[in-house]
């Protein structure tokens, strides 16, 4: 079977010293070493791979929580590095991005709407701002959000139609879609929570959350649909039959469902065996954000096998 070349990736992103070097200038890594050394580090500071001994059923509090959703809307149509460099800053505004102490402001009259866009430059500031703040009084006061993901989770991976590592897309279908009533029947919300749906987040930025809590998926953004509908481009057409019985079991069939996961799947696919699925995206999304971006891409093959 087919699968990305991550040697052959890794060498177009470190083999030239110019682009070498934006990139650890933008990621904040050290600029020395082989190839390999410098994509061990760029995985590192995307902190999206679990460390030795780290279980997703570990409980988390709502400020890791926050945190993590913070990252993600902050990854919003807007070049990471340019996130990276405002990312003290909102911790700051955020108060060490404690949701309880932003939701006591916010009900003390205080607003935080226009620091924060100062930190999220670019088109989307507004409805990215604001979904932060929303996040802020989702969890401010309510009950540990995470064990309820922990549970909508298993019970994902218990259905007999659902395969080993599909839960995870599945629950970002689930996070990013408007609710419906299938879906709330199927996957009630815990107590406290009116529905499942993330504010600011439609099924791309729900991986990218769920990424930043170490659950393994591919963010099927445009970056990584482009190279895996190059690279594999009967990949994603032979997965649609798969996504929408996926889409089925989670009580939907709209396109927004079954397109990004369609991609999320192909990407889980086309892995290389013995690589966290987290840092094989890392590593394909800044090749295409660096190197082979669309309409200037070379003809270099990164698919083995």
């Amino acid at each position: 079977m087919q699968t990305i070349d991550l040697d052959k990736v890794i060498e177009a992103c470190f083999s030239d010293v110019e682009t070498r070097k934006k990139i650890c200038c933008d990621f904040g890594i050290k600029n020395s070493g082989t190839p390999p050394d410098l994509a061990s580090r760029l995985v590192k500071s995307f902190d999206q791979i679990p460390p030795a001994g780290h279980r997703w059923e570990d409980r988390l509090d709502n400020r890791s929580v926050f945190r993590a959703a913070v990252y993600a809307i902050g990854s919003n149509s807007r070049k990471w590095a340019t996130f990276l460099n405002h990312k003290h800053q909102l911790g700051r505004i955020l108060s060490d991005y404690d949701p309880a102490s932003v939701s006591k402001k916010l009900r003390s009259g205080q607003s935080l709407e226009q620091e924060i866009k100062e930190c999220l430059p670019g088109q989307t500031v507004k409805n990215d701002s604001q979904a932060i703040l929303a996040w802020a009084e989702l969890l401010g006061d309510g009950p540990p959000y995470y064990d309820g993901l922990i549970e909508l989770r298993r019970k994902m991976a218990a259905s007999p139609q659902v395969k080993d590592g599909e839960a995870v897309p599945m629950v970002a279908g689930v996070l990013g879609l408007e609710p419906n009533k299938r879906i709330n029947e199927r996957w009630p919300p815990p107590s406290g929570l009116e529905t499942w749906k993330a504010p600011g987040m439609g099924f791309v930025l729900a991986c990218e959350f769920l990424r930043n809590l170490r659950w393994g998926t591919f963010k099927p953004d445009r970056h990584i649909t482009d190279k895996l509908d190059k690279w594999f481009p009967e990949g994603a057409a032979g997965l649609k039959g798969r996504a929408v019985e996926l889409a089925e079991v989670i009580g939907a069939q709209s396109k927004a469902l079954i397109e990004p996961l369609q991609f999320s799947l192909l990407g889980m696919q086309v892995s290389p065996a013995g690589r966290h699925i987290n840092g094989v995206d890392n590593l394909v999304w800044v090749l295409a954000s660096y190197i082979e971006k669309k309409g200037s891409e070379s003809n270099k093959s990164y698919v083995s096998g």
